[in-house]
């Protein structure tokens, strides 16, 4: 606290000096991210995005019909479409189609509003975090402020704005993770598990948090998890049969040997796919996946793990008596790593852990942290938040690594997150509810 108690003096000016570079880099990134949304409003039909709405009511279709107990095998290896969800991300959608007819424009409705939701949400966790400001040091960052900036980056935010305007199941996950990020921080632990189960329905990465869970001993998230998931899981083993779940299995091994190379995967397979291959990624294949590379595949197979062990890390080494966002977000964020396929948009999770990890920096971190830890931060924010086309333009290996722009930017907000959980540290506590 001592370390606190002084603002000015010889070691403030170069404190004051990041503060301002932060500051700036920032505002440039925010700059960017609202041309980029700009841009891809006047170049996108909003009411006709497709992506994953296309292949799931293709899929929908073949349920309706004579090979609705094959349909991995009519989509995935016979028409080549890349169905790559599971059998339970349909529920949803299907449910939604006994309400009305389902048509895009109805899905891409149903989208906007989730959206806008999810911004409200990052609003309200920003106002509870910073409700009581920021400290000593910087007490002019209060509940409402932050409220309004959080609310501006959910909508100008790249990853949840490629989401929206490509009709992408990812806006429900989106606000899914947001809303289990305030329930942790509200400490509701079973809501934020029934919130983590529905979401593992869509993408069955996040059913690690089970795992997580469970090392962690919060029997309260296992319990919501399991309550929300097991339901789902057997509703839809009854509606669409068991061969189909069996199947996705096939389809998730396929996908861990292959990859994508496509410039906008932010995966280390994504990453090895493009240096190895040397092959063209910019242009998107819509029915074929990366070649198989023994290297792509271990070094997809040792990140896989390695994210895993980061992941479970805080658990082990026991840094807090209980997880707090904190380390619930570096779960989440390393949960999305892991995948051999991260599409940019996937990193739409990363705005809520933006709120818990600037918060964490200004109240508890040391002094001569928090200079440095802003300016990775606002690294981090300007790298992901808007489309950085000169970068993504370069094709050739090696210097195509910074394709991966998001990746890396992921990477550093997830470094400084274990930086402020790191054991013995006092600072990174989030203020009670």
């Amino acid at each position: 606290m001592a370390e606190r108690a002084g603002t000015t003096g010889p070691s403030a000016t170069p404190r004051r000096i990041w503060s301002i570079a932060a500051i700036a880099l920032a505002s440039l990134g925010t700059t960017l991210a609202l041309q980029t949304l700009l841009h891809i409003l006047r170049h996108s039909d909003l009411w006709g995005a497709s992506d994953s709405w296309a292949v799931m009511l293709r899929a929908l279709e073949v349920l309706s019909g004579p090979e609705a107990g094959q349909l991995y095998q009519t989509l995935f290896s016979e028409q080549r479409a890349k169905f790559q969800y599971p059998p339970t991300s349909l529920l949803p959608v299907e449910l939604l189609g006994r309400a009305r007819p389902l048509d895009l424009a109805y899905l891409n409705g149903l989208n906007v509003g989730l959206f806008l939701l999810n911004a409200a949400a990052l609003a309200w966790l920003a106002y509870g975090v910073f409700r009581d400001g920021t400290g000593p040091l910087r007490p002019g960052l209060r509940g409402s402020w932050a409220a309004a900036f959080a609310f501006l980056a959910g909508i100008i935010f790249y990853p949840v704005t490629k989401a929206l305007l490509q009709g992408q199941i990812q806006i429900w996950l989106d606000l899914g993770f947001t809303l289990a990020v305030l329930a942790w921080w509200l400490r509701r632990h079973f809501t934020a598990g029934l919130l983590l189960g529905l979401a593992c329905a869509i993408k069955p990465q996040l059913g690690l948090f089970l795992l997580w869970g469970l090392v962690w001993r919060r029997w309260n998230l296992v319990a919501g998890f399991l309550a929300a998931a097991l339901p789902v899981g057997a509703l839809s083993v009854a509606f669409y049969g068991l061969a189909n779940h069996i199947a996705y299995l096939e389809v998730l091994s396929f996908i861990l040997r292959h990859g994508e190379a496509y410039a906008t995967n932010n995966s280390v397979n994504g990453i090895l796919n493009r240096l190895l291959l040397g092959g063209p990624s910019l242009a998107w294949d819509e029915h074929a996946f990366a070649p198989y590379n023994p290297y792509v595949y271990a070094g997809t197979i040792l990140a896989t793990l390695g994210f895993l062990l980061v992941a479970v890390a805080p658990a082990v080494l026991r840094t807090q008596r209980e997880p707090r966002p904190l380390e619930f977000g570096i779960a989440g964020l390393c949960f999305t790593m892991t995948s051999p396929i991260a599409w940019d948009h996937h990193y739409g999770i990363m705005l809520p852990l933006y709120v818990v990890t600037l918060h964490a920096l200004l109240t508890e971190a040391p002094l001569r942290l928090q200079g440095s830890g802003l300016l990775l931060l606002a690294l981090s924010w300007c790298l992901s938040a808007s489309l950085l086309i000169r970068l993504r333009a370069i094709d050739l290996p090696p210097w195509n690594i910074v394709q991966a722009y998001v990746f890396f930017s992921a990477t550093i907000l997830l470094g400084l997150m274990l930086v402020l959980a790191r054991p013995g540290a006092r600072y990174g506590r989030v203020n009670s509810p």
